[in-house]
């Protein structure tokens, strides 16, 4: 019996203390979960629409289900931690009525002793008034150690219903049942999440930034070199066209640059032609260099 008190006192002692750090362990762990669950809400504020409902959603269902790992804590100290904190002063109550037991039987040998001794000297009087006492001790030790009996009894019902951890397993089936709950609703509602209308919103959003951040369609680009005298005669197209060296020189750039549509013409000191999109003036005798561009 003796041994049983002292292996109930080592290890539910040690069972209380890892339990107890256990319980901790998840209170942190809630802590740090409602910590992401701000995290994922200040974050979902920032995004666009599709996302910032969805992680919205996802930071109040891990608020609720920290809530219900709350409720998990407070249940494993209360159902758990507790009954075995209680060991401390059941085990010294068995073990001072073990001592007790143990007493009460030595008395009782004790008494026999006495008696025995008595009933060889065999004095009557003295004989009688020992076997009294014998019947006393002998009665107490009886009832001391059906008291113990009933007690180790009652003690070791306890201790196998405590050893089982029903309790423990209980409140851990409740809490995870009810994240499970919760977390198989978040992860359909995270799986109609349309990303392609967040990737339309953000090809808006990129197109519009590159447009207002793009250069003027037109830009003025001055030749490096001198513009000509305002003198300049300009060709006048009512009259026949002669084909000299400066014209020759004008197809053989035409063929070169692509030129779409001739504007102006001056045989001898200018060209005005358009090629695509751009007006190209180019100043004789350079044809290729000098001028002025417009695009």
């Amino acid at each position: 019996m003796e041994m049983t008190i002292n292996n109930a006192e080592k290890y539910m002692g040690q069972f209380c203390s890892l339990l107890a750090a256990y319980t901790r362990k998840t209170a942190k762990l809630r802590d740090k979960a409602d910590m992401l669950a701000r995290q994922l809400h200040d974050f979902a504020c920032t995004e666009d629409p599709e996302l910032s409902i969805c992680l919205k959603n996802l930071s109040e269902d891990l608020a609720m289900v920290q809530d219900y790992r709350q409720a998990e804590v407070e249940r494993l100290d209360t159902r758990v931690v507790t009954p075995l904190k209680a060991y401390g002063d059941i085990v010294k109550t068995k073990r001072a009525d073990l001592k007790k037991f143990s007493a009460d039987r030595s008395r009782e040998l004790k008494e026999l002793h006495r008696l025995e001794k008595i009933r060889l000297n065999n004095p009557a009087d003295r004989q009688s008034i020992a076997e009294v006492n014998v019947q006393k001790a002998s009665s107490n030790a009886n009832r001391s150690t059906r008291q113990m009996e009933d007690t180790i009894i009652d003690f070791q019902k306890q201790k196998l219903e405590d050893v089982k951890v029903s309790n423990f397993i209980m409140v851990e089936m409740l809490f995870h049942s009810k994240a499970l709950e919760v977390y198989t609703h978040t992860f359909n509602n995270m799986e109609t999440m349309d990303i392609h209308k967040d990737l339309e919103v953000n090809t808006n959003i990129v197109a519009q930034d590159i447009l207002m951040m793009a250069p003027p369609t037109s830009t003025l680009r001055l030749s490096q070199y001198p513009s000509p005298p305002a003198t300049i005669p300009r060709m006048n197209f009512e009259q026949p066209k002669q084909v000299n060296s400066e014209e020759m020189r004008f197809n053989r750039i035409h063929s070169v640059f692509g030129i779409y549509s001739l504007t102006s013409y001056s045989p001898r000191y200018i060209l005005y032609f358009h090629q695509r999109d751009h007006l190209f003036i180019v100043y004789s005798p350079d044809l290729c260099k000098n001028g002025l561009t417009f695009s």
